[in-house]
């Protein structure tokens, strides 16, 4: 029965008679056990806060907790080889090829031809990223004047294989160069997309009913406004059915870079299926028929 507030009880008995020596050696055991657990962990734990506060390994003990600090980052990132999967070789021997490349999304043997290139800074700051699923190639490089940020005015040894996509961001202007093209395993045709669509800011989705209508296709993204005629800037983020995506950033002609070889400011050769979703923020962006249209396998995108 629970004890009724301010009720007085007398004390409660022990029966040390009927304990037997046995139980009594068993419970002293087990309150030797449990202390030596517990002077285990309280010394295990004392130890990790000292080796903290005295930034072993890659972490610091601050005001903050425990972080981690990249003072102490010891990874050799020199060591890195983007192509360690790679089983096939490009062969040695090929055409001499160079172009000039801006924002957009290129498909190695159709847009660039297979090869193992050199590229250079024309214009700008920005990165370059090669997708290559079927060769596990995902490398990253950031062109650019600021040796602080870890930018180069040119980069050897970029590999680009047929089937891979080589992405540009929109800042920067690029030269690619090579003495071994190989030929293209698929030839530009003609866009059967012919008209523009504008979107404004907002949420679509390509092949619904929803206006506007976004046909399944092959586009080049620009800033301009179709109603003011004007260019702006404006942001893109496409989610394909597959779950995969893509970040468009669109600048306008004030402020994306322009060479004489390169004018053409709009995101180029951007795959958009049914079932795509599309954010457009700052302003709006019109999605012209792309002049790289090629045969696309489309379940790429909306498979897993």
């Amino acid at each position: 029965m629970p004890r009724q507030p301010g009720s007085i009880q007398p004390p409660r008995r022990i029966q040390v008679q009927n304990m037997q020596p046995q139980d009594k050696k068993s419970k002293y055991s087990s309150r030797i056990v449990l202390l030596t657990i517990v002077i285990t962990v309280s010394l295990i734990v004392l130890s990790f806060i000292l080796s903290l506060q005295n930034g072993d390994d890659d972490h610091i003990w601050s005001d903050e907790g425990y972080v981690w600090s990249d003072e102490y980052d010891t990874y050799d990132y020199s060591d890195y080889d983007p192509y360690e999967y790679v089983t096939r070789e490009i062969p040695e021997t090929g055409e001499t090829y160079e172009t000039v490349l801006g924002n957009g999304i290129y498909r190695i043997g159709v847009h660039v031809p297979e090869g193992i290139y050199r590229a250079e800074l024309s214009e700008g700051t920005g990165s370059i990223q090669i997708k290559d699923e079927e060769n596990g190639i995902y490398h990253y490089v950031t062109f650019g004047t600021d040796t602080e940020y870890d930018q180069v005015t040119e980069e050897e040894d970029i590999r680009l294989y047929n089937g891979a996509d080589l992405l540009v961001d929109s800042g920067v202007i690029l030269r690619f160069v090579t003495e071994n093209a190989q030929p293209p395993v698929q030839e530009i045709q003609e866009n059967p997309l012919k008209e523009p669509v504008s979107l404004e800011a907002g949420n679509y989705t390509a092949g619904s009913d929803m206006t506007p209508q976004i046909p399944q296709g092959i586009y080049d993204i620009t800033a301009l406004d179709t109603l003011t005629d004007e260019y702006g800037y404006s942001s893109v983020t496409l989610t394909y059915p597959n779950g995969s995506s893509e970040y468009l950033w669109i600048d306008s002609s004030d402020y994306a870079p322009v060479t004489d070889e390169y004018t053409d400011i709009s995101a180029k050769n951007i795959v958009i299926t049914d079932g795509t979703e599309i954010t457009v923020e700052y302003g709006s962006v019109t999605l012209m028929p792309g002049k790289g249209y090629y045969d696309v396998d489309y379940t790429q995108y909306t498979s897993e």
